[in-house]
C-alpha cells in the first residue's frame, strides 16, 4: 500500500505541514494550559497524553482514503509549532469536511488562527474537491467564532446540549461555507493573500524603534497628502504638519513610554511598502499612532498583517487599552479596525472659526 503524500501549506507567517512525532513536546505546551483548552474536549493534558495524540495522528495520516489532516502551525520566526488546525472530511459523498483548531496562547489575538483557517479552508476546496465546510464552537468561545465569521463562515444554527464535554453537555453554534461562497466571496482580499504566497509577491517584516522613523518619512509624507486631500475642515492644518514636527511627537512619546514601528518591505525590490506605528504611555495605554501601505500592495492582507503584529506586541506589554484616532474625511478606514475589534465610542470636534472655513470674509 502507497503512503500517503506528506501535505506542507504556506502563509505570511506560518508553514502549515503533517504533525511530526517530535512535535509533542510543543503540543504538550498548550495542550497542558488549562485556558486554552477550556472550551476543548480534551485536557489540560499529561505528557503522555500528548505523546497519544501525536500517536494518533499519526495513524490518521496512514489512513487509505485519507480523512484526516492535521496540521501543525509551524512559526516561520522560531520554527515553533504553536498550534493546528484539523481538516476532517466528515461525509465524502456529500463532499463535506470539518475544521478545528487550537493554538498556543502566547499567540492569541495576532491573526495567525484567521490566517491559519482561511488557508485550510482554500485546501479543503480547491485540492480536496470539497463541497462545504463545516465548523463548531462553544457559544462562549467568542474568539473562535470570529474567526469563522473573519474567513467568510456564517452561522446556521444553534445546537443545544450538542456535546458532552468533560461531565457537562455543552451547546454548540454551528457555522458553515459553501464552495461556491468561498469562489464568490466580495471580500476576496484573503485569496489574495493565497496567491501571494503562492508565487506571487513575496513581503518581509521588520520591527524598528524610534530610533529608525526616517525609514517612514517617503509613505507618512504620501499619506498625509491623502489626508490633505479628502480633508473638508482641516486641510491648512494638514498642509503646514511636517514629517519633523510628526517625529518630534513621536519621539516625545517614546521618552515618556514605548515606540515601536512595523515595517513591510517587498522582498524582491527591497522597497518599504508599509507600516505601522505603534506607542505605549506611561499610563499603559496603546495607540496605533499610523498605519499605511502603497497602493499597488492593497487588498493583500499587508495592512492586516502589519495590525495583527502591532496589537500583538501591545499584548506582550500588557497595555490596559489600545485606542487609535481616525482622520476627518478619512472614515471610510472603519470597516478596516472593524475587522481587528476597533469601534468608535467618543467623536471628537474641534471648533474652528468661521473666517478658517472660509465663510468670515464673505
Amino acid at each position: 500500500m502507497q503512503e500517503n503524500p506528506g501535505v506542507t501549506l504556506q502563509t505570511e507567517r506560518l508553514i502549515l505541514r503533517d504533525l511530526r512525532e517530535e512535535d509533542w513536546r510543543d503540543v504538550y505546551v498548550y495542550a497542558s494550559d488549562s485556558i486554552t483548552v477550556k472550551y476543548m474536549p480534551f485536557g489540560p493534558d499529561t505528557e503522555e497524553e500528548s505523546r497519544a495524540f501525536i500517536n494518533r495522528v499519526l495513524a490518521q495520516q496512514k489512513a487509505q482514503p485519507r480523512l484526516w489532516y492535521d496540521f501543525a502551525l509551524v512559526n516561520k520566526m522560531n520554527n515553533q509549532v504553536i498550534g493546528s488546525c484539523a481538516l476532517r472530511i466528515t461525509s465524502a459523498e456529500n463532499k463535506e469536511g470539518e475544521i478545528g483548531y487550537i493554538l498556543n496562547r502566547r499567540y492569541w489575538n495576532q491573526g495567525y488562527m484567521t490566517e491559519t483557517a482561511r488557508k485550510v479552508v482554500s485546501f479543503g476546496f480547491t485540492q480536496l474537491g470539497l463541497h462545504r465546510i463545516i465548523a463548531t464552537c462553544d457559544p462562549a468561545n467568542t474568539g473562535s467564532y470570529r474567526i469563522m465569521e473573519k474567513i467568510g463562515m456564517q452561522k446556521e444554527g444553534y445546537l443545544r446540549e450538542h456535546k458532552l464535554f468533560k461531565g457537562v453537555w455543552r451547546d454548540f453554534l454551528l457555522y458553515s461555507i459553501l464552495e461556491k461562497e468561498w469562489l464568490n466571496s466580495k471580500d476576496d482580499s484573503w485569496k489574495k493573500v493565497d496567491e501571494e504566497n503562492d508565487g506571487g509577491k513575496e513581503i518581509e517584516y521588520l520591527e524598528k524603534n524610534q530610533n529608525d522613523l526616517d525609514i517612514i518619512r517617503p509613505l507618512w509624507e504620501k499619506l498625509n497628502a491623502h489626508h490633505i486631500t479628502v480633508s473638508k475642515y482641516f486641510k491648512d492644518s494638514r498642509t503646514a504638519t511636517t514629517f519633523d514636527m510628526r517625529k518630534k511627537q513621536l519621539m516625545e512619546k517614546s521618552y515618556r513610554g514605548a515606540l515601536r514601528i512595523d515595517l513591510a518591505r517587498d522582498a524582491t525590490t527591497k522597497e518599504y511598502i508599509g507600516y505601522c506605528v505603534t506607542s505605549v504611555n506611561e499610563e499603559k495605554q496603546g495607540e496605533i499612532e499610523s498605519i499605511y501601505v502603497e497602493k499597488d500592495y492593497r487588498l493583500s492582507g499587508i495592512g492586516d498583517s502589519l495590525m495583527t503584529r502591532a496589537l500583538g506586541w501591545l499584548e506582550t506589554v500588557t497595555v490596559k487599552k489600545t485606542i487609535l484616532g481616525v482622520a476627518e474625511g478619512n472614515e471610510g478606514v472603519f470597516a478596516f479596525y472593524q475587522r481587528h475589534d476597533f469601534y468608535p465610542r467618543v467623536t471628537v470636534l474641534m471648533h474652528k472659526p468661521d473666517a478658517e472655513l472660509g465663510r468670515g470674509n464673505a
